[in-house]
């Protein structure tokens, strides 16, 4: 016996089948869209009720390490696009400008440490060569001066005057910049065999 399927049947049986495809396809995605708009209406409200949100650092926070010299500080660092006429702060080469808001508690009082008077917020570089004045820090908030590195480390030390120019005294604090952590260690000596 054979069997004989004309070309009106073939065709009929996936094209049946197509639409009730689509048709899930279609119920699935109003009813995702019908959640996601649910949840974000829900979280708005909630916002903007006072309901608490988490606080999850962001891409522009440093998380700030503390040191054996200082084991009870603790500090956050946020960058803030530095001020400029044209939105966003950029160096004449290009670079975008952050000033650095700190969030610090726990710091000891410097001179605790030695002769010491003051800690001073630096921008280092990765390879430690190059070390810039920001501005002074304190248990609480502050602002310091603006970041112009791409990739650097921010780094708070005990300082014999408020106005050191030059780093001499211990760290407290340390952090590496969010751009800090996109490094390709490929390009590193040790991973090339040459140490």
């Amino acid at each position: 016996m054979t069997c004989e399927v004309t070309l009106s049947q073939r065709s009929a049986r996936p094209l049946t089948s197509r639409r009730g495809t689509r048709r899930r396809a279609a119920a699935v995605l109003v009813a995702v869209l019908a959640v996601t708009l649910a949840l974000g209406v829900t979280s708005t409200r909630a916002a903007a009720q006072g309901a608490p949100t988490r606080n999850q650092p962001g891409p522009y926070d440093i998380a700030l390490f503390n040191t054996p010299q200082a084991p009870d500080a603790r500090g956050t660092a946020r960058l803030i696009s530095a001020e400029s006429p044209f939105g966003i702060a950029v160096t004449t080469d290009g670079r975008a400008r952050y000033d650095a808001l700190l969030t610090i508690s726990g710091l000891p009082a410097p001179s605790s440490l030695g002769h010491y008077t003051a800690y001073v917020a630096w921008e280092v570089s990765p390879d430690l060569t190059v070390w810039t004045r920001l501005g002074t820090v304190q248990n609480g908030t502050s602002t310091v001066g603006t970041a112009e590195l791409n990739k650097f480390l921010l780094v708070i030390t005990a300082e014999a005057t408020a106005d050191d120019n030059a780093h001499a005294g211990p760290t407290v604090l340390h952090g590496t910049s969010p751009s800090g952590w996109l490094q390709s260690f490929l390009s590193h000596p040790l991973f090339r065999g040459v140490y």
